[in-house]
């Protein structure tokens, strides 16, 4: 029996122990202000998409600003929700440090490609994870610029595009998109990629003024080797501008077209 009520009054002796602190602490933590905001771009991708005046305008707009108290309802979830429906915010996770500063670790989405249509609502850059952004009206990122036959579904949610990718035509220029990227001379040597109504691809490169016909997007990554091997084996720089076709449709062969 005495060890039973010894037993009972251990763990309301540890509980008080935990409880009073932890109450003086949560006072304590209730009263402090919001002193600093600081926002930390998590493997910066140097697209200007999003500021961060920008966040700081969106934070303001639900009342995050400097000497907000505390005692007033703050919900993370919120100020992420807020965050990420910025177009190009991927992820958000905020946090109050032991100092009361609100720190901010946002993850920007990284375009890899850009649409070109006639019409102005379907021209969009799409991001590493195959979704699509829109335009903004305060800076331009050089990408590739894909053209030509791509019909979009009517309605688009830039967040949930299942339908999107599921089209053929979407996933190869996805995949092309990932090629280029991924290669640095590629990336800064492919200008646009037009697509013609029999569905194939023709490039146009940064230096050297000829179309490359690139024909169906099969064997992507064997023909972007014969590319690479015409412009760093091939003619001199000041020569490029004497061929007006690079044909590397065929396997195996790269034919080079001079002008008249």
């Amino acid at each position: 029996m005495i060890k039973k009520i010894f037993h009972i009054f251990f763990w309301v002796a540890l509980v008080a122990a935990w409880f009073i602190p932890s109450s003086f602490i949560s006072g304590k933590y209730q009263k402090i202000k919001l002193k600093n905001i600081s926002i930390k771009i998590i493997d910066d991708n140097h697209h200007d998409f999003i500021t961060k005046s920008e966040i700081n305008s969106l934070l303001s707009s639900i009342g995050i600003v400097k000497n907000v108290s505390l005692k007033e309802e703050i919900y993370f979830s919120n100020i992420e929700s807020k965050l990420c429906s910025h177009p190009a915010v991927n992820s958000a996770e905020v946090y109050f440090n032991n100092n009361g500063d609100l720190e901010l670790e946002i993850n920007k989405r990284t375009p890899i490609a850009r649409f070109v249509s006639q019409v102005p609502e379907k021209n969009f850059y799409i991001d590493e994870s195959g979704f699509l952004m829109p335009l903004s009206s305060t800076y331009v990122c050089r990408l590739p610029v894909f053209s030509g036959n791509i019909n979009f579904p009517e309605n688009l949610n830039l967040f949930k595009l299942d339908t999107l990718h599921k089209l053929p035509i979407f996933q190869k220029i996805f995949k092309m998109s990932k090629i280029i990227n991924n290669d640095s001379f590629l990336k800064s040597q492919i200008v646009q990629i037009h697509i013609n109504n029999n569905g194939y691809f023709e490039l146009i490169p940064r230096i050297g003024n000829q179309r490359i016909l690139f024909g169906l997007a099969e064997n992507m990554e064997n023909k972007f080797k014969k590319i690479k091997l015409f412009y760093t084996n091939g003619p001199q720089i000041k020569e490029l501008n004497n061929y007006d076709t690079l044909n590397v449709i065929y396997k195996n062969q790269i034919i080079c077209s001079k002008r008249n």
